[in-house]
């Protein structure tokens, strides 16, 4: 289970703001109780990611995406099935009676 963040989104952005108009980044980080190399990890996140790399979840984004894509395969897949299905009907399915009665049940 992991940790508990012991700072909030707001508190790194303020300890960022802070880092840049600091002389000693060690001694900002020894007075605010952040080592110097956690600090140094989200000075890096944020400045790749802005805010979502201070600590919110970029899972979120991933997620979005990956139900964005699942939603664009089935839309197409039901156009293939609809497609088809129309050809089916047409040729009467290539089956017997029986399985042509099947066919316009899909």
């Amino acid at each position: 289970m992991p940790m508990p963040e012991k700072f909030t989104v707001e508190q790194k952005e303020k300890i960022f703001n802070e880092s840049f108009t600091a002389t000693n980044t060690a001694e900002l980080c020894r007075r605010l109780g952040v080592s110097a190399a956690q600090f140094h990890r989200w000075k890096e996140r944020f400045l790749e990611g802005g805010r979502k790399g201070s600590g919110e979840s970029s899972r979120g984004n991933e997620y979005q995406k990956e139900n964005d894509d699942l939603k664009r395969l089935a839309g197409d897949q039901a156009l293939v099935i609809g497609a088809l299905k129309k050809v089916g009907r047409k040729d009467g399915c290539g089956y017997s009676q029986e399985r042509y009665a099947y066919c316009n049940d899909i």
